[in-house]
């Protein structure tokens, strides 16, 4: 894949206080996806979503948010883990990380014998390889597979799936809050995953937008599927 151009803004984003003074801020920490926005993009009823988070800050998400929603989401909706199950992992990671949203940790906050953390039949998590248990790391390979870190070890971004929860989906596709005002888009491109989509339902043909915008076929593919699959799974 060829690297994301040079577009790629600094993850320290400055802001204006009320105050009038200046702040510099990360950008992974800035509630910038309405929760409706944020639903879409995960591919869960809005209300769902605000369920796992509260409360909300201005009634939005933070990228580092959106990264921990699509964690639960893959365990959710691939392994058919309850949240009573999650949110008790997620205490777990907290303790252990030190962070509030461990799932945007670099490999969970765990050790390379990571492997061997279980979630067992109540809910909570050990290092005991019991028969029936099965290991997170193994469960979130794939989904931890599509997220790239920064030098502090916190997610940076995010190629989410388009298309189920295949290991072999193409990383066309990225949310990363440097880009596109922190909105899905082309990888390679920048290009709005959504602009792609409305331009497709109107009727365009792949072949012309994807030569307007000197991108592949399969590309525009990945974008449609981004906003198509999310928008009916909300």
């Amino acid at each position: 894949m060829k690297p994301i151009p040079i577009f790629r803004e600094r993850v320290d984003r400055l802001i204006m206080r009320p105050d009038g003074r200046r702040k510099v801020v990360d950008a992974r920490t800035i509630p910038m996806y309405p929760a409706a926005e944020a639903a879409r993009i995960i591919g869960v009823p809005p209300a769902t979503l605000r369920s796992w988070f509260t409360p909300l800050r201005a009634n939005s998400l933070t990228f580092l948010q959106l990264v921990e929603a699509y964690a639960i989401q893959v365990l959710r909706k691939k392994h058919g883990l309850k949240m009573r199950r999650i949110n008790k992992s997620r205490e777990f990671l907290r303790k252990k990380t030190g962070h509030k949203y461990p799932f945007a940790v670099e490999n969970l906050g765990l050790s390379a014998d990571a492997a061997g953390v279980y979630f067992d039949d109540g809910g909570s998590l050990s290092t005991a390889s019991e028969n029936g248990q099965l290991a997170m790391r193994a469960m979130l390979e794939k989904y931890l597979d599509r997220l790239e870190y920064g030098a502090d070890g916190l997610a940076l971004r995010l190629y989410p799936f388009t298309a189920g929860y295949k290991s072999n989906n193409p990383k066309l596709v990225i949310v990363d809050p440097r880009v596109n005002f922190g909105r899905p888009c082309l990888a390679n491109s920048a290009i709005s995953t959504l602009m792609i989509a409305r331009r497709a339902k109107a009727g365009e043909p792949k072949r012309e937008i994807a030569d307007d915008y000197n991108v592949s076929v399969a590309e525009i593919d990945e974008a449609i599927n981004q906003e198509t699959a999310r928008t009916a799974a909300a």
